[in-house]
Parts: structure tokens; C-alpha cells; sequence
């Protein structure tokens, strides 16, 4: 039984090897066969399409951050209660209960969010 476990860790090995082996040669291979680097002051970042002489520092407004949890937030609670509406019936006021905390969670949620001036547009 031991002679067996030997032979099974070695093919593993062996496998590893020749995994990594491929791995590498296809990397050699795209270098072998695939065209030249430019210097990197012809191949500008490709998010604009060239460098900038200034500073590119842009600060973003966090509220579409917020937005985006609210969203999700939301999101989860139709996945919560679209089953919780099947099972209604069945499972009777511990059911109720349960959304009921839910709710007042999202409720507690919706109000921090727009005394934070989550919803507000102007500024």
C-alpha cells in the first residue's frame, strides 16, 4: 500500500512539473515569436490614449459610492422577501416577525442615509 501512495504523489509531482514546464515555455514562446517592445515613451496608457504634463489628481464625490450600498442594500431585501412571501403562510408570525426586523433595519438605514444628505443632488 505505501509503494502505491509513492506512486500517486509522484505523478502529482510530475504533473506539477510539467504544468509549470508548459507554463513557461509559452511564455518564452510569446516572447520568441511576438513582436518587439516599444520604449515606453511611445506606448502611453491606453485608459486616455497619452500622458499628461500635469497632474492628474481627481477627487471623486463618495455620495455615488453610498448610492451604489443603498442599491445593493435594496437589492438584497427583494432577495430576502421573495421567498419570505412563499413561506408566508406556512411559517406564520415568526415570519412576520422577521420582516418586521428587517424592514426596521432598512427603515433605520434609509433614514441615517438621508439625514447624511445621501439623496440631496445640489451642491
Amino acid at each position: 500500500m505505501p509503494a502505491d501512495i509513492h506512486t500517486q504523489y509522484g505523478i502529482a509531482a510530475l504533473m506539477l512539473f510539467v504544468a509549470l514546464a508548459l507554463g513557461f515555455l509559452t511564455l518564452r514562446a510569446g516572447r520568441w515569436l511576438g513582436p518587439p517592445a516599444r520604449p515606453s515613451a511611445d506606448n502611453p496608457p491606453p485608459e486616455h490614449g497619452g500622458r499628461t504634463g500635469h497632474k492628474t489628481w481627481v477627487q471623486f464625490r463618495l455620495r455615488y459610492a453610498v448610492l451604489a450600498l443603498l442599491f445593493v442594500a435594496f437589492d438584497m431585501e427583494m432577495v430576502f422577501m421573495f421567498p419570505w412571501a412563499v413561506v408566508f403562510k406556512r411559517v406564520g408570525f415568526i415570519a412576520f416577525g422577521d420582516m418586521f426586523v428587517f424592514i426596521a433595519i432598512l427603515a433605520a438605514a434609509i433614514i441615517f442615509a438621508w439625514k447624511e444628505g445621501a439623496f440631496d443632488w445640489e451642491d
